[in-house]
């Protein structure tokens, strides 16, 4: 699969610690898209009334909201790429 370097330097920088997930986009793999699935959906689960109640100022609890939004957002991004990959994979080749 291919990746834009732009989106693969966006979720280098969103995960910059994450050697094997910077392996992936560099080579194409799509387990890339499961591993930002699952890294999305736990910062989106993280934010719990626990949470809530633990952040010491709402620029804190905002600011952690926004940085699952990001990840959330590199998932749908990576779901578009995917997609559309898939569509070219299926085009019918022409005999000519």
């Amino acid at each position: 699969m291919f990746y834009p370097e732009d989106f693969k330097n966006r979720v280098k920088e969103v995960y910059p610690n994450w050697e094997e997930l910077h392996r992936g986009l560099d080579i194409g793999e799509s387990l890339v898209g499961e591993r930002l699935y699952n890294s999305a959906l736990q910062a989106s689960n993280s934010i719990s009334i626990n949470t809530v109640l633990a952040a010491t100022s709402l620029e804190e609890l905002k600011k952690e909201a926004e940085a699952a939004d990001v990840k959330m957002n590199l998932y749908r991004e990576w779901r578009k790429l995917f997609e559309s990959n898939e569509k070219t994979m299926r085009k019918p080749r022409s005999n000519g």
